[in-house]
């Protein structure tokens, strides 16, 4: 964010009319250069509170709110206080305060869903500490405009992980979400290397066990990336929208999978479907795969997903 302050220039005009009652407006470009208000691309509308100043950017077309920050001067040259950024739906997309423009304490960012992604621990710009969440839903939501509540209806795998770099400590849990009931899969906790590895049964049964590698190792196509792409060329049929009468366009569908233990393809899926017969084409070309090296976690074999977007060109010339 220092970045985008020190894009700003020091034009201020009073600004009165506004349910916030804004004392001042700056005009921004699309970088968030100060430009005369015909330029403009967003707004800047700020108040004072508590001997801040608090700073609201909408954009010009839209009237869409990009961000609200806070500010110690009405020229901007000093963050400091919360600092909130938008999706174009109003969900909030991450949050966090500043302290002398340096970012301090926790920061949240969020999916467009409005499920938490990140956690993050800072201390005078430094991260210390981060959380990442993980999820697998049991439903295609990249087709769908869902709500909270329907992700959590029809369920979803989380993987959610915390690091604290100062105390070279790792913590990792696995839940299923299923039917509203959530059930704990494993958990980790590791200084170091060495940790407690605790897997729970379909009963909650535990079964521990001590572990001394917390390195993740993905699943691998046999010959590794190069001959993966290789094979998708190969087996490919890049004519299929146009025997399918596409107009001339660019046409991209995502096929999701997972890999089990013993190497094989699973649970096989488009996430989008642009039509023609493109996704169709694209589960195929999948499902002749022949195995994979399977994923390890823990000295461990795993279950691992991979998404493998596909794009077909069009030119009817």
């Amino acid at each position: 964010m220092k970045n985008i302050i020190c894009l700003l220039s020091f034009l201020i005009i009073a600004f009165t009319g506004y349910s916030q009652e804004y004392k001042y407006a700056y005009y921004l470009d699309a970088n968030l250069n100060f430009v005369s208000k015909e330029k403009a691309a967003a707004i800047g509308k700020a108040y004072e509170q508590n001997g801040l100043i608090i700073l609201d950017c909408f954009g010009i077309q839209t009237g869409q709110k990009v961000f609200t920050a806070t500010f110690k001067d009405s020229l901007l040259q000093v963050m400091h206080g919360q600092y909130t950024s938008y999706y174009e739906d109003d969900f909030i997309e991450s949050q966090g305060d500043y302290n002398e423009n340096e970012m301090d304490g926790l920061w949240k960012t969020w999916d467009k869903y409005g499920l938490i992604t990140d956690s993050v621990f800072y201390r005078k710009g430094l991260r210390t500490a981060y959380g990442k969440y993980k999820y697998v839903f049991n439903k295609n939501y990249r087709l769908l405009i869902p709500t909270i509540d329907s992700i959590k209806k029809d369920g979803y795998v989380l993987i959610y992980s915390f690091t604290d770099s100062l105390k070279n400590t790792f913590y990792e849990h696995e839940l299923t979400l299923d039917k509203g009931i959530e059930k704990l899969n494993f958990e980790s906790s590791f200084t170091g290397n060495s940790g407690l590895l605790k897997e729970y049964d379909s009963t909650g049964n535990v079964k521990m066990d001590s572990v001394f590698n917390r390195k993740l190792e993905d699943a691998e196509f046999p010959g590794g990336d190069y001959e993966w792409r290789r094979f998708l060329q190969k087996n490919l049929n890049v004519e299929i929208p146009s025997n399918n009468k596409a107009p001339s366009g660019t046409y991209t569908v995502i096929i999701r999978f997972a890999i089990d233990i013993n190497g094989n393809l699973i649970d096989v899926g488009a996430e989008t479907n642009p039509g023609y017969g493109v996704a169709a084409e694209g589960i195929r070309v999948i499902k002749l795969s022949p195995k994979w090296k399977p994923a390890k976690k823990y000295g461990r074999l795993i279950k691992t997903y991979r998404r493998q977007p596909m794009t077909f060109l069009v030119d009817n010339g």
